[in-house]
């Protein structure tokens, strides 16, 4: 299947055609996420836009036929999306010979980069916006399965919406291609253990467990498991059964809502999915915890999120 015919079926299920609107792209790439490429450009009526395109050359042993699969199914996947924590796809273009994802520029950037600039930024408050994002993907039957801050955007007001659908999966679709044996790609760090030992695709409760490590990683700036490499994590979590340490000062114990936050965080790490809590008990959970209810109580106010970074 060639771009042209991948774009000729997602227009067929509502996706808008803008290839012959876009001009002013870069001519190299801006960043990278899950299979593609991400360019910055225009619209002819001048308004901004991210295009992100799928590289076909990802993996030598596989066809652009496979990933022209892949794009169509992550296109169809963003498309059935409508929320304000969510990433809006504006419509999709042949891009360089290739199928590519339309959306508004967010001059933000990710959540890592949004905070590094912006360390008073109130981090309660993303948090719960990436849950509610999440919560209106599962409501909708909708994994997101690569869960992480760099996959999370800031607009322009400050507020969180989830990205990059790489290996997103809709439980119902009405979208019709051949079966390819295109492979699933994750992040260990914010990867379930069940999934990390292949034991599952990926799942609403993997999901959950990138959720409690994408909201760790928003309070402390910091990575999962910082002071670990990749190969000695997977053994960490997979064999050990660890979770992260409890950054004490940035969720201090003797707040308010300290032990409540993390205890909402180390049971989104339950090492048996089933046991794990839905993402509306962990959104319901952390929407009423803020800055002020995480500061140390009748002592110095260490708990407040300033710049965590150099924690």
């Amino acid at each position: 299947m060639s771009c042209i015919e991948v774009l000729e079926v997602l227009v067929k299920h509502g996706c808008a055609d803008l290839t012959n609107l876009l001009y002013d792209s870069t001519s190299f790439p801006v960043a990278n996420g899950g299979l593609g490429d991400v360019f910055s450009g225009r619209l002819r009526d001048g308004i901004p836009v991210a295009i992100k395109t799928i590289r076909t050359h990802h993996d030598p042993h596989r066809s652009a036929r496979v990933y022209h699969k892949q794009a169509a199914k992550e296109i169809y996947t963003w498309s059935k999306c409508k929320h304000p924590n969510v990433v809006e796809l504006v419509g999709l273009a042949v891009f360089r010979d290739c199928i590519a994802m339309v959306s508004w520029w967010q001059e933000n950037g990710t959540l890592p980069q949004y905070l590094s600039k912006n360390p008073s930024a109130n981090r309660c408050k993303l948090s719960t916006s990436i849950c509610a994002g999440l919560v209106y993907l599962h409501d909708n039957d909708i994994v997101h399965g690569d869960l992480k801050g760099a996959n999370v955007l800031v607009s322009k007001d400050g507020t969180a919406m989830l990205a990059d659908f790489g290996n997103a999966t809709m439980l119902y679709t009405s979208l019709q291609f051949a079966q390819s044996s295109t492979s699933i790609t994750s992040t260990p760090r914010w990867t379930a253990p069940e999934i990390l030992e292949g034991l599952t695709r990926h799942t609403e409760a993997g999901d959950v467990y990138s959720l409690g490590m994408t909201i760790l990683e928003t309070f402390t700036s910091k990575v999962p498991f910082p002071d670990k490499v990749d190969l000695a994590l997977i053994f960490h979590v997979v064999l050990q059964k660890s979770i992260p340490t409890r950054p004490n000062k940035i969720i201090p114990p003797k707040s308010i809502d300290g032990d409540r936050l993390w205890s909402i965080l180390t049971k989104c790490w339950t090492y048996n999915p089933k046991n794990r809590p839905i993402a509306r008990g962990i959104w319901e959970g952390i929407k009423s915890i803020t800055p002020d209810t995480l500061m140390v109580i009748g002592g110095k106010a260490e708990g407040k999120l300033k710049d965590n970074s150099k924690e």
